[in-house]
């Protein structure tokens, strides 16, 4: 395990984030959830701290190992910033989405959004190395979003969490997923076409 740690970008962004989760666990979710009473008193942090408690050990047990099957299927090998960039961009989005669209929600906490998020642009990422494992995973989460929105069965995991699943959390790391790697493709395409320019 720390040989894989040492050697991958995906597994060290894992062994900070998930210690992180746990730390900010025990000082207490309480303090940075998604609140609205809260942020409409400044405290804006939480509309992305939320993405890294949850409502208990159990929540955070569960998002943790999602989190690891996630990066050991699709092993996205991206660098530090780009981990950085993309997990804090898709839960600043989905709780601007939740903010907008979602007025019924009064506080929120969890990962599970930016999850879904992940194991898409994970399966992107993978696409061109195994195809059939990338359109898998793809599939999966579009599925289950898809069976989530439109209760076509109920997975109860919110009695396993003790809470309330926020599904359209799961919806919006799907939509921002996509953004993301629509900018991504663009962003790429460009460089790709500067770099071809300048050889010539």
């Amino acid at each position: 395990m720390w040989q894989r740690i040492k050697q991958s970008p995906d597994w060290r962004y894992i062994a900070v984030i998930i210690p992180l989760m746990i730390v900010l666990q025990a000082i207490g979710p309480e303090y940075f959830r998604f609140e609205r009473d809260w942020m409409s008193s400044g405290q804006v942090w939480r509309l992305i701290s939320a993405h890294w408690v949850h409502v208990g050990w159990m929540h955070l047990l569960l998002n943790a190992l999602a989190l690891m099957i996630c990066v050991s299927l699709t092993t996205p090998g991206w660098s530090a910033r780009r981990w950085l960039v993309t997990t804090l961009t898709m839960g600043l989005g989905i709780s601007i989405l939740v903010m907008l669209f979602n007025p019924e929600i009064n506080d929120y906490a969890g990962h599970s959004g930016i999850l879904y998020g992940l194991y898409v642009l994970g399966g992107i990422s993978l696409f061109p190395r195994d195809r059939l494992i990338a359109v898998l995973v793809i599939a999966a989460i579009v599925i289950k979003i898809l069976m989530e929105q439109f209760s076509f069965y109920d997975f109860n995991t919110g009695e396993l969490i003790g809470a309330r699943v926020i599904v359209d959390a799961h919806l919006y790391g799907l939509l921002m997923a996509i953004a993301i790697a629509l900018v991504w493709s663009i962003y790429t395409y460009t460089m790709n076409q500067g770099s071809t320019e300048q050889s010539n």
